[in-house]
């Protein structure tokens, strides 16, 4: 118990851990509310509170748009078919037993069946209650807390269990009395405890959040009263099935734990067991998305722990299944099944800690790339020390790998910049034709284009309308003039715009308006990218300086003539490097897709002679641009910045790396709530 309570001490008194875990919790309710606050639930049932709670206190008028008649019309339906769902049961059993395939009393078919009647049969004459059901029914299909628990068991992880290893203190601490059984089961008891309080937290934050939000109306009411829940086979209330659910989502982080705690036994290097679990994690959510329940691999989702963390999947669906000719409830089997891997994993953990050196051990990929280097050694002889930084950083430590990494995802989002754009409004889809041709400063040219234009579409309503024109011509023509016409009248309101604002129609631009708007409106696909560039530029500052601090060769080189400032600069200058040519590679594709639009032909143009946007200054469109790139760079540059002070702080790469970009993704969660980007943040400045 003692070893017990220090695991935890030395755990909690790591300050990234307690800002860490604060930060989870926070940014677990911001999900939450950035997810819901564009449904019509929290439009009718948050925002419009004060008309839901008057509807349900008998005021019909309150209900504006038929929101809440609909939703109430519809449960009371459901609560009338429920009665007979289970009545009929029996009666629609016997029926299926008429049928050949049900009549073989051995077999899984004919078991199922009696099963099924048995589970629902306690339900007969169950009183339901009509209620709202808006809160119950968000927090049962919301998901997103178990990412946030894997976060926090990966940082848990690294203080328990690897950090020790890489200072070389597990290999002394398993020399001492008793260091092979009670240590590591004492560590486990730490994570174990842990993690199960953390996710306690973070429930009952998400069940107080939609409870806040929409509300859980009786908590005393059966959940079979919630539609969703009608195939509940458990004698739950709405607060007994919360309650349910939280104990179940704790299970799951505790066989997390525990798988975490055997591989990080078996692999003794931080890196290998992040690839693995990776991989496996993937796995299974890819199993948790592609594959239904009663296909061939329900068995393997039925034990998945993002199908189990899902409340409305693991009580609202019922599913037996077939094990040697006998129905077994998925929810029995996944908890058999948890309980095996709890027993299994914490004794395969412990034993392997107890059979093997608990050194930090070197994958056979740095094997080769060591050996690789003593071959190669002779050609590869420099002083400079940015080239040791980068040496030190890409080919060392392999960080080059995310470079080829970010390179790759730069491909795949580069072919679709220029890919073929469908719009699904005729209007729009002439409007941009027609600017491909025109965009660019008004000329003589222009009008003589709208004027040909112009007759050419009056020729068509003149054919169409033309009592001599065949009816399979008039189709044709009628279908070319719709698809023009209206994207022709948007062009000529936009130049006649243009002409009543002040200054000679000679010096002004015709530009794609419509496509400048959709870029700077696409707030979402801009901030995804900007925490990508400065997540990759913290995790390559953060290397830079983590390493050294951590095996402390700053003194050895400060102790030289210069060692300080030229060790200083080097990393400022590499950092630099790094950072701009991160920069580079991200917001290059937001450059295209500016030079897609009209190739900067229209740069000259005026904020304040755009037609579509009240702008009421008179920067160049070009400058405009330039700037927003320019704050970018600049909040590239402090990222990075702030990366190397962390590092120099912490002294540990893995706690700098997931405190930083735990930062950054918190900041992009705020910016993508309120949709501020480096444009629209710019362009509110220069609007009315």
């Amino acid at each position: 118990m003692r070893m017990i309570k220090y695991e935890l001490m030395k755990l909690w008194k790591k300050k990234p851990v307690i800002l860490m875990s604060l930060l989870l919790l926070a940014g677990n309710l911001f999900l939450i509310v950035t997810y819901e606050k564009n449904t019509e639930e929290f439009f009718y049932i948050h925002t419009q509170g004060e008309n839901y709670r008057a509807f349900l206190a008998g005021n019909e008028s309150a209900d504006v748009d038929g929101y809440y008649r609909q939703g109430q019309e519809a449960q009371e339906a459901y609560l009338e078919t429920y009665s007979a769902f289970i009545d009929e049961m029996e009666a629609r059993a016997d029926r299926m037993r008429e049928v050949s395939l049900f009549q073989n009393k051995e077999s899984y078919v004919y078991r199922n069946l009696v099963k099924s009647v048995m589970d629902f049969a306690p339900f007969s004459g169950i009183v339901l209650k009509a209620d709202s059901c808006y809160g119950v029914n968000a927090a049962a299909g919301y998901g997103g807390g178990i990412l946030f628990v894997l976060i926090f068991l990966a940082l848990q992880g690294y203080y328990v269990l690897f950090r020790e290893r890489d200072q070389n203190l597990l290999l002394l601490l398993k020399c001492s009395r008793k260091g092979h059984v009670p240590l590591p089961a004492a560590k486990l008891a730490a994570m174990v405890f842990s993690s199960a309080v953390f996710t306690a937290l973070l429930e009952c934050g998400t069940i107080l959040a939609f409870g806040w939000m929409y509300g859980y109306g009786d908590m005393g009411r059966a959940i079979q009263s919630v539609p969703l829940f009608r195939n509940c086979t458990y004698m739950l209330t709405v607060a007994g099935a919360f309650a349910a659910m939280m104990l179940i989502r704790v299970l799951i982080a505790v066989v997390l734990t525990c798988i975490l705690f055997c591989v990080g036994m078996v692999l003794k290097n931080e890196i290998s067991a992040a690839v693995f679990l990776t991989a496996v994690l993937g796995a299974e959510y890819f199993f948790s998305r592609v594959f239904s329940i009663s296909g061939v691999f329900g068995g393997i989702k039925t034990i998945n722990p993002f199908y189990c963390w899902n409340m409305g999947q693991v009580l609202g669906e019922y599913y037996n299944l077939n094990v040697f000719a006998y129905p077994a409830g998925k929810n029995l089997l996944a908890l058999l099944t948890a309980a095996a891997l709890i027993i299994v994993l914490s004794a395969a953990g412990m034993f392997v800690f107890h059979r093997t050196c608990q050194i930090r051990a070197e994958s056979r990929v740095e094997v080769f790339f060591q050996w690789l280097r003593q071959q190669t050694g002779r050609f590869d002889r420099h002083l400079s020390l940015v080239y040791y930084e980068f040496y030190k950083v890409m080919i060392q430590q392999k960080k080059g790998i995310v470079w080829i990494v970010l390179f790759l995802w730069w491909l795949s989002e580069f072919s679709g910049v220029f890919a073929v754009k469908y719009y699904g409004d005729a209007e729009i889809a002439a409007y941009h034709v027609y600017l491909q041709n025109l965009q660019g400063r008004i000329t003589e040219e222009t009008y003589a284009y709208l004027e040909g234009e112009e007759a050419y579409l009056e020729e068509l309503r003149q054919a169409v309308f033309s009592p001599e024109t065949d009816e399979t011509m008039r189709q044709i023509y009628s279908a070319e003039l719709t698809m023009h016409e209206r994207g022709f009248a948007l062009v000529q309101k936009q130049l006649a715009l243009l002409e009543a604002k002040p200054g000679d129609i000679g010096d002004k631009y015709l530009l794609d308006e419509l496509a400048y708007t959709e870029l700077w409106k696409d707030s979402g696909t801009d901030i995804v990218f900007w925490f990508i560039g400065t997540a990759a530029a913290l995790f390559f500052a953060v290397s830079i300086v983590s390493v050294d601090e951590k095996k402390e060769m700053p003194v050895l080189i400060w102790s030289t003539k210069n060692g300080r400032e030229r060790l200083k600069k080097s990393k400022a200058y590499f950092s630099a490097i790094c950072t701009g040519v991160l920069f580079l590679l991200v917001e290059t594709l937001l450059f295209l897709r500016y030079y897609r639009i009209d190739h900067f032909l229209t740069a000259k143009q005026k904020l304040c002679d755009f037609t579509m946007q009240d702008f009421t200054s008179s920067m160049a469109l070009g400058i405009m641009i330039a700037c927003v790139f320019i704050l970018k760079a600049c909040s590239f540059f402090a990222v990075s910045l702030f990366g190397r002070k962390l590092a120099g702080v912490m002294k540990n790469e893995m706690v700098a790396i997931f405190t930083g970009i735990g930062v950054l993704g918190l900041t992009a969660l705020v910016l993508y709530h309120f949709k501020w980007d480096f444009t629209m943040i710019f362009l509110a400045g220069v609007k009315r």
